[in-house]
């Protein structure tokens, strides 16, 4: 019964082990619908993604980074109230906008998704309607909270089972 006990005692240090060993993805290409050099340069310089790059074409893993925005509950009649006015007073009035940001990212293989993370935050904006900006231009607080979510993302990419089957496998095909 104690040899039984010391087995899965030393089974249990040794999975505990090899959880908490970083992953390193192999050659990976970046696309992303944030335009920002920060961004990028932090999801680069982690050890995760340390092979990430913008011109690695031939690659079959890819991590892509979209976004979109989703009208907040009662958004869109506050919305349109306020485009009303805006237009009514010819422009003088600011549209208030109150949306989701949703940022996704995604790693592909093969174009099929092997992991993904959802992130979402709530910003309310002021916008003159005469401006070139565009409704869903991506700066200020929503690029600043954007940049802000690479260390969730890469925290929960370490953790995740998918990614490191996908590492074995690699390092088991093409170790060097």
């Amino acid at each position: 019964m104690k040899k039984v006990i010391v087995v899965v005692f030393t089974l249990l240090g040794s999975i505990s082990q090899l959880q908490a060993e970083e992953i390193k993805l192999p050659a990976l290409q970046y696309v992303s619908l944030v335009d920002s050099e920060e961004f990028y340069d932090k999801l680069k310089n982690s050890s995760l993604l340390a092979e990430l790059d913008k011109d690695n074409i031939g690659t079959p893993i890819r991590l892509l980074v979209t976004y979109r925005m989703e009208n907040a509950a009662g958004g869109s009649a506050a919305g349109f109230t306020s485009a009303i006015l805006a237009g009514g007073s010819l422009g003088i009035l600011p549209v208030v906008t109150n949306n989701d940001f949703v940022l996704n990212y995604e790693i592909k293989v093969q174009n099929e998704v092997i992991a993904s993370a959802e992130y979402r935050e709530n910003f309310t904006e002021a916008i003159n309607i005469h401006s070139d900006k565009g409704f869903y231009g991506l700066d200020g607080e929503a690029l600043t909270w954007a940049i802000s979510t690479t260390d969730t993302f890469l925290s929960d990419m370490e953790n995740n089972a998918e990614l490191r089957a996908l590492v074995e496998e690699y390092d088991y095909y093409f170790a060097e």
